[in-house]
Order: structure tokens, then C-alpha cells, then sequence
């Protein structure tokens, strides 16, 4: 297989998880809006789900990027090396900000859904509009625009 399919493969994988995760972001942004238990669980859930294909979208994307590598010789410059950096950055990021913010989401509207009264609507309420869906969507996105800057530009 060539370069340009390699290359291909890359950005085939990149448009799968920028669907899939398209998916997640859009979610988080419309849960600030929703205040009822259940549609915030069944939100969840459809972020939960479309999860399994950002997966396979960073396998592809990852697989394409690293043989493009070897088969373009780019690793010995500087902005491929900056650009995967960038993406363990991201995502260490994300999965911080993301995994107990949701996690406890879950657990609360989980159990208001069940009719516990544990929390109140007004702490819900608060934290489904705080900033953290924003910062996160600002993250990746910056992220990934500064990845496709370098992949680009090849700066150095």
C-alpha cells in the first residue's frame, strides 16, 4: 500500500472519530439546556454510545498517521513528534476533565431518576451549567487545530 493510502486511512480515521466524538460534544453542550432526569440519561447514554466509534476513528487515524510516518519519512522532523504529543496531551486532558464530571452526572440524575431526592434540582441545575462541557469542547477543538496546523504547515 502507498503513502497516499496511508494518508487516506489517516484522515478517514480522523473524519470517524470527529463524528463520533462530534456526537459526545454535542450531547454535553445540550445537557447545560435539560433539567429532567431521564432525557439527561438518555442524552448519556447516546454519548456513551457513539464512544465505540471515536475508538475505532483513533485506531484508524493513529494506524494511517504512524505507517504514513515510516512510509513518508517524517519522523525525523520535529512537527510530527509535536502533533502525536499533542494528541496524548488532549486526550489525558479530556479524560480528566470528562470522566468524573460524568461519572457523577450520571450517578445524580440516576438516582433522581429513581426519585431520590439526595440532590437537589437547584445543584443539578448548577452543574449542568457550569463550564465544563465549554472548556472541553474548547480543548479538543483547539487541540485538533493545532494538529492539523502542523500536519499542514510542517513548521519544523
Amino acid at each position: 500500500m502507498g503513502y497516499q493510502w496511508w494518508v487516506f486511512l489517516h484522515i478517514a480515521g480522523a473524519f470517524v472519530f470527529l463524528v463520533a466524538h462530534g456526537v459526545s460534544m454535542g450531547v454535553s453542550l445540550q445537557l447545560r439546556q435539560e433539567r429532567d432526569p431521564r432525557r439527561i440519561m438518555a442524552l448519556l447514554d447516546v454519548s456513551s454510545t457513539s464512544i465505540s466509534g471515536l475508538y475505532v476513528g483513533l485506531v484508524l487515524l493513529l494506524t494511517g498517521g504512524v505507517v504514513a510516518g515510516f512510509v513518508g519519512d517524517w519522523w525525523g522532523q520535529g512537527w510530527i513528534w509535536v502533533a502525536l504529543g499533542t494528541l496524548v496531551v488532549v486526550m489525558i486532558l479530556m479524560y480528566a476533565l470528562a470522566s468524573n464530571y460524568y461519572k457523577r452526572l450520571r450517578l445524580i440524575v440516576g438516582a433522581m431518576a429513581e426519585g431520590s431526592e439526595a440532590v437537589s434540582e437547584e445543584r443539578l441545575a448548577e452543574l449542568l451549567s457550569g463550564p465544563r462541557p465549554v472548556i472541553l469542547a474548547v480543548t479538543g477543538f483547539g487541540g485538533l487545530l493545532f494538529i492539523l496546523y502542523l500536519m499542514l504547515f510542517k513548521p519544523f
